[in-house]
């Protein structure tokens, strides 16, 4: 029983670098984009061009592309068909794992962060807005931080931090700092129980 789980890293390990081969023309291109400028569009359009590789093959080439071009990306992740981040500037650690069609931007994803499909996260609540409540031309980006543990339902949008070991309800509108150990419903949304 004690050599399953290396056997199967092993293997999972060995998949995860044929994908990154196949994907590595997407990862060159990317990589020349973000030395040269600041712009994103290269990386946009691979990764859209991942996004509707359909099942178990698509999610490895998904995984092993992001691997390659988000600020932090850990090898062992589910990235559902469909799925897209919009900015390479997200953080997912191990064992994330998420449905068809989300769409993230910024985003810090702690370890074994479970996403329902159409789940969305965008770069804040403040994209196009500065300090004084003005329309800026130059977007900012917050990143949106959710803790180790945490499941977010089908189509929950979050747009402000969620604490760990959470569980945000389907549907879901989170507009302001969530705590750790709360369910986690309604629009707005509100800390609606503890679970711990």
């Amino acid at each position: 029983m004690t050599q399953t789980f290396p056997v199967t890293r092993a293997i999972k390990a060995a998949v995860f670098a044929v994908a990154w081969l196949l994907v590595l023309p997407f990862i060159l291109i990317t990589w020349i984009e973000a030395r040269l400028s600041r712009s994103e569009w290269v990386f946009l359009f691979c990764a859209q061009l991942l996004a509707p590789m359909p099942g178990w093959p698509g999610a490895r080439l998904r995984g092993a592309f992001y691997w390659a071009t988000l600020t932090n990306c850990s090898w062992e992740t589910h990235i559902g068909y469909g799925s897209v981040f919009t900015h390479r500037g997200a953080i997912l650690a191990a064992n994330v794992s998420m449905g068809s069609y989300c769409v993230l931007g910024h985003v810090d994803l702690g370890a074994r962060v479970m996403m329902g499909s159409r789940g969305s996260i965008p770069s804040g609540k403040r994209q196009h807005f500065g300090d004084d409540g003005e329309i800026v031309a130059e977007p900012r980006y917050d990143t949106v931080t959710v803790g180790t543990g945490c499941w977010i339902g089908e189509g929950a949008i979050l747009l402000a931090d969620v604490g760990a070991h959470s569980i945000v309800s389907a549907g879901a509108v989170v507009t302001k700092v969530m705590p750790g150990a709360h369910l986690i419903a309604g629009n707005p949304a509100q800390a609606v129980r503890s679970l711990s």
